[in-house]
């Protein structure tokens, strides 16, 4: 069995709440999230006993064989990664490093805390993929014989 690319992308959509996404043309939006599966995806080649290299982007699908019971865990592991993809601008977002190092009103409403918290998220979401993926690789047998 392949994996689309949208079942790996509405998984995705369905943990955050980005309404801004939902205002990029469908073109844009699906270039914009096609790239944050391939880096997912790019993460997590090296611990997956499928080859993730193996996709047709014609058709937006990984091609490998996969079992159907491994699916649902790809899937989940991948959609974690977009996760971290997504995140990862926030936290070089230009206006939030700038009012991070111009300020000196540290309170709780300040840009540097606010740069703060979207650091913190971002932090927890790669340790939680970071943490499907050792899980991953525990629970698919012998670590040797891994891509």
């Amino acid at each position: 069995m392949t994996i689309s690319y949208d079942v790996i992308e509405d998984a995705f959509l369905s943990k955050i709440t980005e309404f801004e996404l939902l205002k990029i043309p469908e073109g844009g939006r699906t270039t914009l999230l096609d790239g944050y599966l391939k880096r997912a995806a790019s993460g997590f080649r090296k611990n997956c006993k499928y080859d993730l290299t193996a996709v047709d982007d014609v058709t937006r699908e990984f091609t490998p064989d996969f079992l159907e019971e491994d699916a649902d865990e790809l899937v989940e592991i991948l959609s974690e990664g977009m996760i971290v993809q997504w995140l990862k601008p926030y936290i070089y977002k230009q206006e939030l490093l700038e009012n991070a190092l111009n300020t000196r009103d540290f309170t709780t409403y300040s840009p540097a805390e606010l740069s703060k918290q979207v650091r913190t998220t971002y932090e927890k979401a790669q340790r939680d993929y970071v943490q499907m993926v050792r899980e991953y690789s525990y629970n698919h047998g012998a670590l040797t014989e891994l891509h």
